[in-house]
């Protein structure tokens, strides 16, 4: 009796295969409780066995929530490698990270340029590497039109991503890299930046056990997803990085160009030092020197917080310049003052405060 009712034992093992097996049999079961195709003797028993089946759902979904939510955990960990890449490292690594931390054996990434497909790097788990499965030859030279790949079209199109059970026999796939690849079957996620497809991800496991899923296809689309995300932020990044440096090299070249100008005002100011009698009088090292005509603005302000005992990291942060600036303008500031220390320039600077009073 269950053998009719329930349908031949599922001779695929995979867990899609195996949750539509369950259903399957439920349905049926149920259908022939309903409409009275179980003997009365066997009621019983049937009502027990759909029972069964259905805990039996309920464990094997709560089993592939768990499942789903590792892989993501694996997703989640695999980013956490490319948020501290440059842009360029984040495309030459991600094959490796894709199969390193997913379960995949072989990654490729393309770049995508209106109808051109470029592949740019290929990465084989090292049990594979070197093998018949390794085409990296063909990768480096291959350069192909979305034309001649109607699948690859479709992902750029629709955004989607896709599970090729039998490359081999779709008449979407591009047979000249299915021939090279020597693919079974395998996944592939567009990758998107500023709201076009920039790139493509193909992954597959080739002659392993377990066959790709739609899991597998989300997986990758997940990641791809990710990508997309890290690569945007390491170029936004990456250009305000060099904005900045752009801005503080303009910033130090006007300031001292303001520090030659007041220089120059402060040696034009000076009055001359003559005594009546006509002779130049020799006036004591320090004692004899203004700090208002000696040191340019620059100097003076950076004078000031040597005085409040402010490190070089602090007086940067404070003035928005770099350190190497700052040491520069200390270096200057005890040669002007013939001062061997910082402290020695702060104590000429107090007593200069002091009389000044």
């Amino acid at each position: 009796m269950a053998g009719r009712l329930l349908g031949d034992q599922p001779s695929d093992m995979r867990p899609t295969a195996l949750s539509g097996s369950l259903a399957r049999a439920r349905r049926r079961l149920a259908h022939a409780l309903t409409e009275g195709q179980v003997a009365g003797t066997d009621i019983e028993d049937a009502c027990r066995i759909l029972v069964d089946i259905e805990h039996l759902e309920e464990q094997f979904a709560k089993t592939e929530a768990l499942r789903h939510a590792a892989e993501l955990g694996e997703v989640h960990d695999a980013a956490a490698q490319l948020r501290q890449l440059p842009p360029h490292a984040i495309i030459e690594s991600a094959p490796k990270i894709i199969c390193t931390k997913l379960p995949f054996a072989r990654s490729l990434i393309s770049a995508v340029s209106g109808s051109r497909w470029q592949p740019r790097r290929l990465y084989l788990r090292p049990e594979l590497d070197g093998s018949h499965l390794d085409f990296s030859d063909y990768i480096d030279s291959a350069e192909l039109s979305l034309a001649e790949a109607p699948l690859e079209t479709e992902l750029v199109r629709r955004r989607v991503p896709a599970l090729v059970a039998a490359p081999a026999d779709d008449q979407r796939t591009h047979k000249e890299m299915v021939i090279a690849s020597q693919t079974s079957a395998y996944v592939a996620a567009p990758v998107m930046s500023g709201g076009k497809v920039i790139g493509l991800l193909h992954a597959d496991r080739p002659g392993a056990a377990d066959a790709l899923d739609p899991g597998d296809r989300d997986l990758l689309d997940t990641f791809a997803t990710i990508l997309a995300i890290s690569y945007e932020q390491a170029v936004l990044k990456h250009r305000l990085q060099l904005q900045r440096a752009r801005i503080e090299k303009s910033f130090e070249a006007t300031q001292i160009m303001l520090d030659r100008i007041s220089q120059a005002d402060a040696i034009l100011s000076r009055p001359a030092d003559v005594p009546a009698n006509g002779a130049v009088g020799k006036s004591d090292d320090h004692q004899g020197i203004e700090l208002t005509s000696t040191l340019t603005f620059r100097e003076r302000e950076i004078l000031s917080y040597l005085a409040t005992g402010a490190t070089n990291s602090q007086i940067a942060h404070a003035l928005v310049i770099s350190e190497g600036t700052v040491k520069s303008h200390v270096k200057a500031v005890l040669k002007k003052l013939h001062v061997p220390t910082r402290a020695a320039a702060a104590a000429l600077y107090s007593n200069e405060a002091r009389r000044q009073r």
